[in-house]
């Protein structure tokens, strides 16, 4: 007989619960039947049975959370995946990784790629978090730079309209500033591109070699 972690087990069937739970509370929030999912699901591509969201919602699959029916039920039911993985966001706490309890906002932070790892619950706050890791710091200057190009916008209109000598200098210095600005998280996106895949997001994928 195959020998069972029990601890491993225990974690698995509990997040495949929370993920079960969340799913039928959001379906009847919605006041949808597990029919019509099923058919937004379809709709999506993707077609999700009647008896395998309620097999979902019952926890009934021995614990296994499939991916892509992760991804098609949180577009079938409007709401951010990882809202269906830590439904307690806002409030209380949740097992993280096997024996990890953390609180369900510090989980959502870093599956959201805001933080390198979620703080224990029972961690003093003021303790020293995780540093970013390239992951965190891709996303991070993925941010900065669609804000900064979102800025650029209406200085563009500003330059244009402007007229007076002192109206069009001010607006290219603006600018200026905001080239500046994107700069700084435009090489972070290549550097930390670079330490977290080995590439450059801008170059061709590289080879993958072969395991044998």
């Amino acid at each position: 007989m195959p020998v069972i972690n029990e601890g491993a087990k225990a974690y698995e069937m509990a997040t495949a619960a929370r993920f079960g739970h969340a799913v039928k509370t959001r379906r009847k929030a919605l006041r949808l039947s597990a029919s019509e999912l099923s058919r937004r699901t379809a709709e999506l591509g993707y077609p999700i049975s009647r008896g395998a969201i309620a097999k979902i919602e019952s926890n009934l699959r021995s614990g296994k959370i499939d991916v892509a029916e992760l991804l098609v039920l949180s577009a079938a039911l409007n709401i951010p995946p990882v809202l269906l993985l830590m439904p307690d966001f806002r409030r209380g706490s949740v097992e993280v990784l096997p024996g990890v309890d953390v609180s369900a906002d510090e989980a959502v932070r870093w599956m959201s790629g805001q933080i390198s790892f979620p703080r224990r619950s029972n961690v003093d706050l003021d303790s020293k978090p995780v540093p970013p890791n390239d992951g965190v710091r891709l996303i991070a200057a993925t941010a900065s730079h669609e804000k900064a190009l979102e800025e650029r916008i209406p200085l563009l209109n500003q330059l244009r309209k402007a007229h007076e000598p002192a109206e069009v200098e001010m607006a290219r210095r603006m600018l200026q500033i905001n080239d500046e600005q994107m700069m700084g998280p435009f090489q972070e996106l290549v550097d930390s591109g670079m330490a977290l895949w080995g590439f450059s997001s801008e170059s061709d994928d590289p080879e993958i070699e072969s395991d044998d």
